[in-house]
């Protein structure tokens, strides 16, 4: 199986989820799981300028 046949076989499946409207819940899963980790982060920012303003007094 070559490059191009990898490809358009990506792209059918694409094609799939867009008619089945199944493409916007992949987008959604996405946003929410990066959304998770943006806030994870967001929680460890927090608690290590936290724990860094504890070490210095």
């Amino acid at each position: 199986m070559n490059f191009i046949q990898v490809t358009r076989s990506s792209i059918d499946m694409a094609d799939i989820f867009r008619a089945d409207g199944k493409i916007y819940v992949v987008i959604a899963v996405i946003g929410i799981v990066f959304l998770g980790i943006v806030a994870y982060l967001m929680y460890l920012d927090r608690k290590i300028t936290t724990l860094e303003n504890a070490n210095k007094e």
